[in-house]
């Protein structure tokens, strides 16, 4: 787990809400302060979809139980928009299961992708600064700590392709 304060904020709220760089994760939560706090619960409602939609979905995204950011980034964009920037914000964000089946496959991990539960990347906004949280769970334990390195090393490398400059905390 690594925490990575982003050093102009601007940018890193243009690529979150205003470009596609972040649609492929997943989201399991997002939590926005303005004028009200709103509460957005990315899992997915199965009773929602019908039975052909629910079906490309999950070949889109195998296994998942969340909404992508891409579905859900331009409700956030509403909600945070306008002159005043929020109070904060914090969204809670998933590797996709073919990003943990990539990581999983590199040379350097020591543990399988199905003993991955999840890959996650926390992106926190308060009293004007962007922190970025990574973060792993694991469906049993594991004393390997490659997968933690590995994806601590994406996400660096992620946020360094996006030309979001950012200090390890």
């Amino acid at each position: 787990m690594i925490a990575l304060e982003i050093k102009i904020t601007k940018n890193m709220m243009n690529a979150l809400l205003l470009s596609e760089q972040f649609d492929s994760f997943l989201v399991e939560e997002a939590v926005i302060t303005t004028y009200n706090t709103f509460h957005i619960d990315g899992h997915l409602v199965r009773e929602y979809y019908s039975n052909e939609e629910w079906a490309h979905l999950e070949a889109e995204y195998p296994s998942t139980i969340f909404s992508s950011w891409k579905e859900i980034r331009p409700h956030c964009f509403q909600l945070i928009k306008g002159k005043k920037t929020p109070a904060s914000f914090k969204v809670v964000l998933h590797a996709t299961p073919a990003l943990i089946e990539k990581i999983a496959a590199t040379p350097e991990c020591g543990v399988a992708a199905n003993l991955i539960r999840s890959l996650v990347l926390n992106i926190r906004y308060e009293n004007g600064k962007v922190t970025c949280i990574t973060g792993s769970a694991f469906t049993t334990f594991v004393m390997d700590k490659s997968v933690e390195r590995l994806w601590d090393a994406y996400v660096r490398q992620f946020l360094s392709g996006l030309g979001l400059d950012f200090e390890q905390r």
